[in-house]
């Protein structure tokens, strides 16, 4: 339907939600919506505020959601999120309810959530896990284009749509989920599934449900750009609240006559839309707050239960990850696109527990430096939170030597994330445009092209082979059973104190 009347205002600034008798305009609906959870129940730093506060976490959360609903009508009132509530914290690693990352469905419970979409972070603990997590969740899972090959939705519990009543109102909330499974995720916790295009799935399902609701909801994991561009594609869609790019997106964008939302990520923001439903559907009015979880403007006080949640499960992961096992003699960095000190530091950690002749590492991997000081578990999870098992497999020689050179010039063109290295080393420079060997040694010796040599890295690289190793195809893999955080605890554990390796790997000559 083509909106008659548009209203959007925007606010930037911490805002609480008035504690005022809800509307009496039956045609007046309020969509609040979270993304990108990734398991962060604490409040978390805010770098676009003053000052960088830390706020938001789930009791905040639930504030300023009852806070909402007090103000709006609870019947009124629809509970969104889109996505990716696994991987980041400890306590997506807690097995609860069956499964790891189980209490984040206690927190979606607990918070009166109506439906949540699945992520690629999602699959990060493998298919068996998140069959357990969605099966188990009694808050509706949505995805429309994430499915079997053999047919029919991925998990059980899961629907690609559902119908919600909001008093005079009836909404339609399709899902859909990022098309790039296939490089997000292994291809162990993605066998025996399917990513079907977008278009191809939304479409339809947007032309079912609309003779059927007022408004035509998309909830997506799919990045605001992507969201755009369906928007663009699709007629029928009234609103699409999404996740997947952690977009702090305030003002809300139009495309067409579709609205997009995207509230950041780490449970720090709560978007917040008060809509204007015309009698014939569609949205007649509509006004966007995205409103920052801060403390001192919460709408409401805490609930006891909340904290008593928040309190136990915190208290479990403290008393092991809060733990000191070493020390840092000066901050290891990252670099996405080249060698870093941390990637050196990982990837010769790798080899040293595993005895391998080589060890490399996927950048975009490494998700926290490892700061100077005191080294805590905490600290090793940071860097390593998804779980990748580690793993050993052989490459030859030319293969490993092709390697090395896409990975420099990926690295000149900033194409793609580098693969660390460790127990190898090049010397190169370009000739016409390309690169050139001038020495190459595995362990000080020279490189033997013929000769398999083995090497250690996460499950993820070897998964996504093609992208990360040149066209060499990893032979020999063998699983460790042990995950990259295991190996770094157990490592840190053992050597005590951390320091800067000195080596250059990669060196390209003038």
């Amino acid at each position: 339907m083509t909106s008659t009347a548009l209203l959007l205002f925007a606010c930037v600034r911490p805002a609480a939600v008035p504690a005022s008798a809800p509307s009496a305009d039956s045609r007046e609906i309020l969509v609040l919506h979270t993304n990108d959870q990734h398991g962060h129940y604490l409040p978390e730093r805010a770098p676009w505020l003053d000052g960088e506060p830390e706020i938001g976490g789930t009791v905040l959360l639930d504030q300023y959601i009852r806070g909402a609903r007090q103000s709006h009508g609870a019947e009124r009132t629809l509970l969104l999120d889109g996505g990716d509530l696994l991987s980041g914290t400890p306590l997506t690693d807690m097995e609860v309810r069956g499964s790891k990352g189980g209490a984040m469905l206690d927190v979606l419970e607990i918070l009166g959530y109506d439906a949540w979409a699945i992520g690629n972070h999602e699959l990060d603990k493998g298919w068996e896990n998140t069959s357990a997590f969605v099966s188990d969740s009694k808050v509706q899972v949505l995805s429309a284009n994430l499915v079997k090959e053999s047919g029919g939705m991925a998990f059980p519990g899961q629907a690609p749509s559902k119908i919600y009543t909001l008093g005079e109102v009836t909404v339609g909330v399709i899902g859909a989920t990022t098309e790039g499974m296939d490089y997000l995720v292994s291809s162990r916790a993605f066998e025996g599934l399917d990513i079907e295009p977008v278009l191809d799935t939304v479409g339809p399902e947007v032309a079912r449900l609309r003779p059927q609701v007022d408004l035509v909801v998309l909830l997506t994991h799919i990045g605001v750009e992507e969201d755009q561009a369906i928007a663009e594609a699709v007629p029928g869609i009234d609103l699409i609240v999404g996740g997947h790019s952690h977009t702090y997106q305030t003002p809300a964008i139009q495309a067409g006559s579709t609205w997009i939302v995207q509230a950041g990520s780490y449970a720090r923001s709560l978007g917040s839309l008060q809509i204007r439903v015309g009698d014939n559907g569609g949205i007649e009015s509509l006004e966007y707050t995205l409103v920052d979880l801060v403390p001192a403007a919460a709408p409401s006080e805490p609930r006891p239960e909340v904290e008593a949640m928040v309190a136990q499960y915190d208290a479990e992961i403290r008393s092991f990850y809060d733990v000191e096992i070493g020390s840092c003699a000066e901050t290891l960095t990252r670099d996405y696109y080249r060698q870093s000190p941390l990637g050196s530091w990982a990837t010769d950690m790798m080899r040293a527990e595993t005895g391998a002749e080589l060890a490399m590492y996927n950048g975009g991997g490494l998700r926290s430096d490892l700061p100077a000081g005191p080294i805590q578990r905490r600290d090793l999870y940071n860097i390593f939170p998804f779980g990748n098992e580690v793993v050993t497999f052989q490459i030859s020689g030319t293969e490993l030597m092709a390697l090395l050179l896409a990975n420099v010039m990926a690295a000149e063109e900033e194409s793609r994330g580098a693969i660390q290295v460790s127990g190898t080393s090049l010397v190169w420079r370009e000739v016409m445009s390309a690169p050139e060997v001038v020495k190459i040694e595995v362990n000080g010796q020279p490189l033997e092209p013929e000769r398999l040599y083995t090497v250690a890295t996460n499950s993820y690289v070897v998964d996504q082979a093609e992208r990360y190793l040149a066209g060499a195809v990893p032979k020999n893999v063998e699983p460790t059973g042990q995950s990259v955080f295991e190996l770094a605890n157990n490592y840190v554990s053992r050597v005590g104190e951390v320091t800067l390796p000195g080596d250059a790997r990669l060196t390209r000559l003038p």
